[in-house]
């Protein structure tokens, strides 16, 4: 179970880079189109704008991710068995392949992710 709690930890650690790095893109590009100077905006609007942007683009991952898999096991890239449900096999290569992957990561419930 340590190593789920790890893997999980490390998918969800992904995540919130992705949401990080967009979140910090958008700010650069922000301040570069509107020219801000120091005086031009207050510290605590930008912090507020960088955490509302992490937070949905963290949202925005996870659920891009959940239906990626969704639509994975749907056209049988992903083969689901059981109850309660368990992966019994994975396509190598297909459309979503990483984001269904991070959706296993993120829910080891489902059972080993054997490239990781």
């Amino acid at each position: 179970m340590k190593l789920a709690l790890k893997a999980k930890l490390k998918a969800q650690l992904t995540v919130a880079l992705i949401a990080g790095a967009v979140a910090q893109v958008s700010a650069l590009l922000l301040s570069a189109t509107v020219n801000l100077s120091p005086d031009a905006v207050s510290p605590t609007a930008l912090v507020l704008y960088g955490a509302a942007t992490v937070l949905l683009i963290y949202r925005c991952v996870i659920i891009d991710a959940r239906r990626a898999f969704s639509a994975a096991v749907k056209k049988r890239y992903v083969i689901v068995e059981g109850t309660p449900p368990r992966i019994s096999w994975i396509r190598p290569i297909f459309p979503g392949h990483w984001l269904a992957r991070l959706h296993i990561r993120l829910h080891p419930e489902l059972g080993d992710d054997k490239e990781t």
